[in-house]
């Protein structure tokens, strides 16, 4: 992928490094351990590599962002394909039924209609004994808890996170 932010030469020479390490999956927690390692041993100013840092995560953004944009663009592809494959299926089905035929030699394939295997159609939940129901874990709110917290509510439990810090690169 192209960059839109050009490297100073070590950190280029570092960056390619890692490319290629994870080009041919050989991308290890030690190579980034490596990786951080010479970062830090590389002699710059602080902020010519804090520069060159934030140079490396907006060409990396840049290229998860791309990644994103192609894996959208793939899954609407596949769901276009399978949408039509499915298509195709049922009116097969239909036909096949509806002519009351089981079976037809066309050309290269065999296409028949079989029986599906024994299934279970609930018919009123509430009526099912509990040995055969499968208790689902809750899940807690973390919208609502957050919310409910900053209104001032106290709840055991759970507590406020007001000092994390994170990056902004602008």
């Amino acid at each position: 992928m192209s960059k839109l932010y050009e490297l100073g030469n070590q950190y280029k020479a570092l960056n390619d490094y890692i490319d290629a390490a994870w080009d041919n999956d050989d991308f290890t927690e030690d190579d980034f351990q490596l990786y951080v390692e010479t970062l830090e041993s590389i002699e710059d100013e602080f902020e010519h590599k804090v520069e060159n840092i934030a140079k490396f995560m907006k060409n990396i953004e840049g290229d998860i962002k791309a990644f994103e944009d192609e894996e959208k663009r793939l899954a609407k592809k596949r769901k276009y394909l399978q949408n039509k494959y499915d298509g195709l299926k049922s009116y097969t089905q239909a036909v096949l039924l509806v002519n009351k035929i089981d079976s037809v030699n066309a050309g290269l394939f065999k296409v028949r209609l079989q029986n599906n295997p024994p299934s279970v159609k609930v018919l009123n939940e509430g009526l099912v004994p509990d040995t055969y129901k499968i208790p689902q874990p809750n899940k807690v709110d973390t919208k609502g808890l957050l919310q409910a917290l900053k209104q001032g509510e106290k709840i055991d439990g759970v507590a406020l996170v007001t000092d994390k810090k994170h990056i902004r690169i602008s």
